[in-house]
């Protein structure tokens, strides 16, 4: 049987075969790949240490490809429109009015792409690595899990945890970076359910617990509705589909009345408090996630065609007036961006670079989409597309499109979800 129909039944076979490959590797390209499969781990110490392992690897595989001429992967239509939004970005931040401030901002940002495009064609290339770093991305994910457990037990019931960082963003841990891991592991519970499963069930069913008790509330709605596509993208009968959809509600039912016997300002925050701001229900000046919104929309429209430059939001907004745009209902809200990239690329990059960002996510999912037709029996391959679709889903609160937390969330796993794409097709000629 094909190792990846079996990634949830013989880890440790596909563990000694990935890690066997990976030292028959040249010197060089080990100590990067073995560097590769480390990060889940460094992600889970702080920011600066997680960027410092992405942008290395960034760097070694531009340094790789000027040395082997080798730029063909750079011709992937998703590449060219990531190009293409941070010339953009460049140009908006130098002719806006913060020039120094918002080109370096958008300068650096294309780290991220060439992460991703380095975990595709460099270091994610052989089909064991992949399944040896799904790995990792596994045992990263337990980590995390004890990690706010031990903080429920030891600082007791909270709304939001905090723990490994002292920040408020532990569930994004679990929601993006493990989300291509939590997708496989209910894509293969639903396919072939069995006594085997039990522990992918306890996996499935503990991390999501902890998303919810975590606080975060659209980390949570995007590990839910991924897991809901997950079941429907395996080829099986109604039957299992449908059981699969039943045991999931109803643990989100049984964990919503347990919680709500100790936590009833957490079930607050996720019921009351979330319904009054969605900012596509309501509009009102109390509402500042509406607000956020709306300074954006202020800000793209004041100069819709090329922006105001990246993470020029946090200086430009103080500055406006709500009678400017009278015809918007609601109150500004001056927060460190718009929280939606669609807004915020509005504002900060104009309608240029809204639409090579829209053609940049769309290129993103169309090639991870490219995977499941061309690995139908891959689990991986499978359900590769869930995670653009649930990053770059537009009626949704984001961070900062240019921020570095954000993007290091989320360009982790595009990047290895763009790996399990190895026939890729480019503009370049073979």
């Amino acid at each position: 049987m094909n190792s990846y129909n079996k990634i949830e039944l013989d880890l440790k076979k596909c563990l000694f075969i990935g890690i066997k490959k990976i030292n028959a590797l040249p010197k060089f390209q080990k100590i990067m790949t073995y560097l590769w499969i480390f990060g889940p781990f460094v992600y889970l110490v702080e920011r600066d240490p997680a960027d410092l392992w992405l942008t290395s690897i960034s760097i070694a595989f531009l340094c790789r490809c000027y040395i082997k001429k080798d730029w063909q992967w750079s011709g992937q239509l998703w590449f060219i429109c990531a190009i293409l939004l941070w010339l953009t970005s460049l140009i908006a931040g130098l002719s806006g009015p913060y020039d120094t401030y918002s080109f370096s901002q958008g300068f650096v940002w294309i780290r991220f792409p060439i992460y991703a495009a380095a975990a595709q064609v460099w270091l994610g290339r052989d089909r064991d690595i992949r399944i040896t770093m799904f790995i990792s991305i596994f045992l990263g994910m337990m980590l995390m899990c004890l990690i706010l457990i031990l903080e429920i037990f030891i600082e007791g019931p909270k709304e939001r945890l905090m723990w490994p960082y002292g920040d408020l963003v532990p569930g994004s841990y679990l929601a993006k970076v493990s989300l291509p891991v939590f997708c496989v592991l209910i894509y293969t519970m639903t396919t072939n359910f069995n006594k085997e499963s039990i522990f992918s069930l306890f996996s499935i069913l503990l991390s999501l617990f902890l998303v919810f008790m975590s606080g975060e509330r659209g980390n949570f709605l995007i590990r839910f509705f991924s897991g809901i596509l997950s079941i429907f993208s395996s080829k099986v009968k109604k039957v299992k589909i449908i059981k699969s959809l039943l045991l999931l509600l109803l643990f989100i039912i049984a964990s919503y009345f347990l919680i709500s016997s100790f936590n009833k300002n957490l079930v607050d925050r996720y019921t009351n408090h979330f319904f009054k701001s969605v900012p596509l229900i309501n509009t009102t000046d109390k509402n500042p996630y509406w607000g956020a919104w709306r300074s954006g929309l202020q800000q793209g429209l004041s100069k819709p065609i090329i922006g105001l430059g990246p993470s020029s939001s946090r200086k430009h907004c103080i500055k406006m007036t709500e009678e400017d745009i009278s015809w918007l209902p609601g109150k500004n809200y001056c927060g460190n961006h718009s929280h939606n990239f669609y807004i915020q690329l509005f504002a900060e990059t104009g309608l240029v670079g809204l639409i090579f960002g829209i053609l940049m996510f769309y290129f993103i999912f169309y090639t991870c989409y490219s995977a499941r037709k061309s690995h139908p029996s891959c689990p991986m391959s499978a359900i590769a597309y869930i995670i653009p679709l649930a990053f770059f889903f537009p009626l949704q609160q984001t961070g900062s499109f240019f921020g570095q937390w954000g993007n290091l969330f989320i360009w982790f796993p595009i990047g290895f979800c763009l790996a399990q794409v190895q026939n890729y097709k480019s503009i370049f000629k073979k």
